[in-house]
């Protein structure tokens, strides 16, 4: 399994606190595009494997930003105790929205963070535990290594765009604490067509 590297902007997003109250973007309804709650629809489309070329839709409901001081929380418990002390982390946070594929009631995630982007959109991230059925614990297969689901956005001024959409994966710091982000036996779904409801 390949390790890789979040690109440069995420990184640098997911280490460093952004003041949201700076990171305004009109839409098509003059309200900024920051602004919640938002809600979001999109379709997945599978990049390799059994899942290649079949494709779903996704509705991602944002309701809050995570702070700063979260943010600087969250890194440090990864860098001192590891995804497990994450995972036990955001399990004591309220979801700050969820991702529900179509049809499905779908899972709520724990960290949403944006950032103003040139084009007058945002670039977001959302991270969240991932739920584990009890039959994947007890044969504590290597998926339970793979703890997190992370999902991207990335919107223009009018809430449409592309991203990505990785349900299963791993979080760490390796030994040049660099912060990596490695996925289970696929690559992310491509997200398309995504586009502001709400």
């Amino acid at each position: 399994m390949r390790s890789r590297k979040l690109q440069a902007v995420t990184l640098l997003f997911l280490m460093s606190g952004f003041l949201l109250s700076n990171a305004f973007a009109q839409n098509g309804d003059s309200k900024p595009l920051s602004d919640l709650p938002r809600q979001f629809a999109a379709t997945a489309f599978g990049q390799a494997g059994s899942l290649a070329g079949k494709s779903f839709g996704v509705t991602v409901f944002i309701t809050a930003w995570t702070s700063d001081q979260q943010v600087k929380d969250y890194i440090a418990t990864l860098q001192q105790g590891g995804p497990d002390a994450l995972v036990k982390a955001m399990e004591k946070i309220d979801d700050v929205g969820r991702l529900s594929p179509t049809g499905y009631v779908g899972n709520g995630f724990r960290f949403a963070r944006f950032k103003k982007t040139a084009n007058g959109g945002l670039h977001i991230v959302m991270v969240t535990d991932r739920p584990m059925s009890f039959g994947e614990v007890y044969r504590g297969g290597r998926s339970t290594d793979y703890q997190f689901g992370i999902a991207v956005l990335d919107v223009d001024q009018n809430g449409k765009g592309t991203g990505k959409l990785a349900p299963v994966c791993k979080i760490k710091f390796n030994k040049k604490n660099e912060l990596e982000i490695e996925n289970y036996g696929q690559k992310p779904f491509r997200l398309a067509n995504i586009y502001l409801q709400k």
